[in-house]
């Protein structure tokens, strides 16, 4: 328990480490790709709830013309601006909610490409050694990195459901299923943290997940300030995504300067 109490421990001090070294290399300009992400994602999530909310909207009217011709007493036209507005706000929430649930996962997946290369480049500033790019394996570490995403969403999604179990126990049964949630994600978004640099060493995936399951106290406390970014209401998902750019870096240094691997 020492062992791993120690690691987390090491993978929260490593926050520090990474701003400072964005900073003293000039690394902060990645800060933009996740800033570019989140208008994308809002910007055209909006216009297909918009396209949603259009067709319903339309349909809407017809019901209420129907229901309310043969009344005098209502006027349709009412009805039916209170009905847009109000499915126009439902609909703008459920989107918020959504993307806050799954947005960390999201930001991982679509963000790897940007990702593969900042690990790449604070490896290469970090061990003094320059590697030469090659389009084949870029590819291959793009397609790895969301192939462990979906694999930890996975897993997660059945933890989840397992420790939904206790949920029936008033307050023990909650505070089990809040901790027990919070250590899983935390787990799973560290190991995708990690997975960047283990790639790099050519660690196969079976190799990296016992390496993560070694050293779970360290994944944990890489992924954890991820996590609880992400339980930050309707901001979660955009803090989590604009501050992974350190995480990827913590755990990039973490592994690099302890020879880990």
């Amino acid at each position: 328990m020492t062992y791993y109490s120690s690691q987390f421990k090491d993978g929260l001090l490593s926050y520090k480490k990474a701003m400072v070294f964005l900073s003293k290399n000039n690394l902060t300009y990645f800060f933009v790709f996740p800033l570019i992400f989140n208008l994308f994602i809002f910007i055209s999530g909006f216009y297909y709830v918009d396209q949603f909310l259009e067709f319903l909207n339309s349909e809407l009217a017809s019901y209420i013309e129907l229901q309310t011709s043969n009344n005098s007493y209502l006027r349709s036209d009412y009805i039916f601006k209170f009905m847009y507005v109000l499915t126009w706000m439902i609909s703008k929430i459920i989107f918020v909610f959504i993307f806050s649930l799954f947005g960390g996962y999201l930001t991982i997946i679509l963000l790897s490409p940007v990702y593969t290369i900042l690990s790449e480049k604070t490896a290469t500033i970090l061990n003094g050694t320059k590697m030469n790019f090659d389009a084949v394996q870029f590819m291959s570490d793009i397609l790895r990195a969301i192939l462990i995403a979906f694999r930890n969403i996975l897993l997660q999604l059945v933890l989840h459901i397992i420790l939904l179990c206790f949920s029936i126990i008033p307050v023990l049964g909650w505070a089990v299923v809040f901790i027990g949630n919070l250590a899983f994600a935390s787990y799973f978004y560290g190991f995708s943290f990690m997975d960047y640099t283990m790639e790099r060493h050519r660690l196969s995936i079976k190799d990296s997940v016992l390496f993560v399951r070694k050293n779970k106290g360290l994944a944990v406390g890489l992924g954890v300030a991820f996590q609880v970014c992400m339980l930050i209401p309707f901001i979660g998902s955009f803090t989590a995504s604009f501050l992974s750019i350190i995480f990827v870096v913590s755990a990039t240094i973490t592994l690099e300067e302890n020879k880990l691997l």
